[in-house]
């Protein structure tokens, strides 16, 4: 799924063209203690996973399963890009949303909605927002 949603973003969010990494390199900016540099980089990171209504009869037990996948948005103003970025970034929140919500990479029962959008301060000129989407998908076990 992260990979679909890494495509779209690289096809439909210019400015993130090459600049999209998995929660592997979100790790190790973690334990490297160090901001992310280059302006403008997005981690597509797997965030949640609840389950909703489920039934079981006759061998077969099914569960509606939300799957949330988080983006961790990071800008700093230290070249153009991320200067830019900054000076436009309700713009490209809109169109982040607009890339992933009412979209499914697959064969998912819903479409992606965002759950919730926060600003997370930072220093030395790094800004972050993590945005998280969900989509809704069902779980289906026969025995």
């Amino acid at each position: 799924m992260l990979d679909a949603i890494e495509t779209r973003l690289q096809a439909r969010v210019p400015v993130l063209s090459g600049r999209i990494r998995k929660a592997a390199d979100f790790s190790r900016l973690l334990a490297s203690r160090r901001p992310p540099s280059g302006g403008v980089s997005a981690y597509l990171i797997p965030s949640s996973r609840r389950g909703g209504r489920s039934a079981a009869s006759a061998g077969t037990f099914a569960q509606e399963v939300l799957t949330g996948v988080t983006i961790a948005l990071f800008l700093t103003s230290v070249d153009g890009v991320g200067a830019r970025a900054l000076d436009k970034i309700e713009d490209l929140l809109v169109d982040i949303e607009k890339a992933i919500c009412g979209w499914a990479p697959g064969e998912e029962v819903g479409v992606f909605e965002r759950a919730s959008s926060r600003f997370t301060p930072g220093g030395d000129g790094l800004m972050s927002w993590l945005i998280e989407f969900r989509i809704m998908d069902h779980l289906r076990i026969d025995e």
